[in-house]
């Protein structure tokens, strides 16, 4: 009988093909190294986290159906026989709306989410992957998450999608409000050696590193962003 792959087994054939490693997809889907790890090396066919996975990859050299359950082949070219423009990639399919918020309604959000209302939010953007009911988006302010000539990096203005559900492991982007402030900020979450740090991306920002201990609040991690013309 034919053994049909597992999708761990689909997602490191996509990534020999991208000539990508787990750090590159890692970047590119939000999800942690550690995860991405999991599912390939215990050929695993379920996570939370498929489709997020799936939309890193450009669907004109990975199909995405091939990718999610292992229909057709994974090349779209292969399957078609029609040329591919590769400076021009299919959309993803839009799996909903997502409020775009201000810094300080971020910062309040687990306490007024449950009772929020659609005439609240500045403006509403279609989110390109599956989400919870309580995501929302933010606007990126300052250059603290700017980071020259690297991945990932956040100019000010672009659209983040943010995931309040999701619990926080070093190496996230995530919007947290600290105790003694009003409004939330967008920050990288590092835990190293016992310790819990805010780090900021622009290497030359100062101060890089906040420490925190119990006087911060995780408002949500990022799982993506939209870049405004």
């Amino acid at each position: 009988m034919l053994e049909i792959m597992k999708f761990g087994q689909r997602l490191e054939e996509a990534l020999q093909e991208m000539g990508w490693g787990q750090r590159e997809l890692g970047e590119m889907s939000g999800v942690d190294g550690p995860t991405i790890s999991a599912l390939i090396r215990r050929r695993s066919d379920r996570s939370n986290y498929k489709e997020q996975l799936i939309s890193a990859f450009p669907p004109s050299r990975i199909s995405h159906a091939w990718l999610r359950d292992g229909a057709g082949v994974m090349k779209p070219s292969t399957a078609t026989g029609v040329k591919v423009h590769h400076n021009v990639e299919e959309g993803p399919d839009i799996q909903g709306l997502v409020p775009l918020i201000s810094s300080v309604q971020a910062g309040e959000w687990c306490e007024i989410m449950d009772t929020f209302q659609p005439g609240e939010a500045e403006a509403w953007f279609p989110c390109p992957v599956k989400h919870g009911p309580n995501c929302f988006a933010l606007r990126v302010t300052g250059e603290s998450m700017r980071n020259p000539g690297a991945r990932p990096s956040y100019e000010p203005g672009d659209i983040i999608f943010v995931n309040p559900a999701k619990t926080p492991v070093s190496g996230n982007q995530v919007v947290v409000r600290l105790d003694n402030e009003k409004t939330a900020t967008f920050k990288q979450y590092i835990e190293e050696d016992g310790r819990k740090m805010l780090k900021a991306l622009n290497p030359e920002w100062r101060p890089r590193y906040i420490e925190i201990n119990g006087d911060a609040t995780i408002c949500g991690v990022v799982f993506g962003k939209w870049v405004p013309e």
